[in-house]
């Protein structure tokens, strides 16, 4: 049998008023009246949580938060309201590649995060490592391995909008 206008009524006030929960740690956001006794990405204790009020805008984020440790490279946006700026975290698997390619009316920072990459940047090629700056200018040809054997991530800021790609190879 069906739930009554009642019901659903109820249940959307029970899920609406549903508190979050933010762990100071890593960033993972946990929806429930309590925070977890556990964080279930970093394993911080619940004291590490603090509730996220409704006029909370996400201005800070810790870098574990965009991380990844699949078998594929992955490119996760975020703090997606910027008018100029495009900001990815690219995480990339021992061994992974992603091809030469360019972006013929945007220009691209990397600020590698984690692992050991070769870059190829127009006709020089290099290794980048944790803290480490890599500048890709607009209509320049790049490309980037990961020549590690743990997974590499990097902070990717593009502009200005839109972001285009065109694929060398």
């Amino acid at each position: 049998m069906g739930t009554t206008y009642r019901e659903s009524i109820t249940n959307y006030r029970k899920v609406k008023e549903m508190k979050r929960w933010r762990c100071s740690v890593c960033g993972y956001i946990h929806e429930g009246d309590e925070p977890p006794e556990e964080c279930p990405n970093c394993k911080a204790l619940r004291e590490k949580f603090g509730e996220v009020t409704d006029d909370f805008e996400m201005i800070h984020m810790h870098h574990g938060v965009k991380l990844s440790y699949g078998e594929n490279v992955e490119v996760n946006p975020f703090f997606g309201n910027y008018s100029s700026l495009s900001p990815y975290i690219y995480n990339l698997p021992a061994g992974q590649k992603v091809g030469m390619h360019k972006h013929p009316t945007t220009d691209e920072l990397f600020f590698i995060l984690k692992g050991r990459l070769k870059f190829k940047v127009g006709d020089k090629e290099f290794v980048a490592t944790p803290g480490d700056v890599v500048q890709g200018k607009m209509d320049i040809p790049h490309s980037f391995e990961n020549i590690g054997d743990e997974p590499a991530a990097f902070l990717s800021v593009k502009g200005p909008k839109p972001v285009d790609l065109e694929r060398l190879e």
